[in-house]
């Protein structure tokens, strides 16, 4: 792989965070909490005529903003595995290179 262990486990903790965040938000957005609603974007800036009109507009941008989490929510999850298969792979590259590194002191002690 490109990055070592200490990449990889930078990768790792943003990537979790990235997921739990997104995760959250797209929750928030989900139920319509109202502290999200500075965050949704409107096609057309206060020109609601009644107030389910707003309803829908504001139901219609909640849902696309909850969606939009939650698939970039898995795209950090994707980012989690691929940094948990480079430190796995970094793990298992340490170990066969400490076992020759053995023999190899071995042989000069025996030999």
């Amino acid at each position: 792989m490109v990055c070592g262990r200490k990449c990889s486990m930078m990768c790792l903790f943003v990537s979790v965070w990235g997921f739990l965040m997104l995760n959250i938000l797209g929750v928030l957005f989900y139920i319509r909490s109202l502290d999200m609603l500075r965050d949704i974007h409107f096609d057309h800036k206060f020109e609601w005529e009644t107030v389910e009109q707003f309803r829908e507009e504001a139901d219609k941008g909640f849902q696309k903003n909850a969606i939009r989490c939650f698939i970039t929510a898995t795209v950090y999850l994707f980012f989690i595995i691929l940094s948990i298969y480079a430190i796995r792979r970094d793990n298992k590259r340490r170990k066969r290179l400490y076992k020759r590194l053995q023999k190899e002191k071995e042989k000069e002690y025996n030999g």
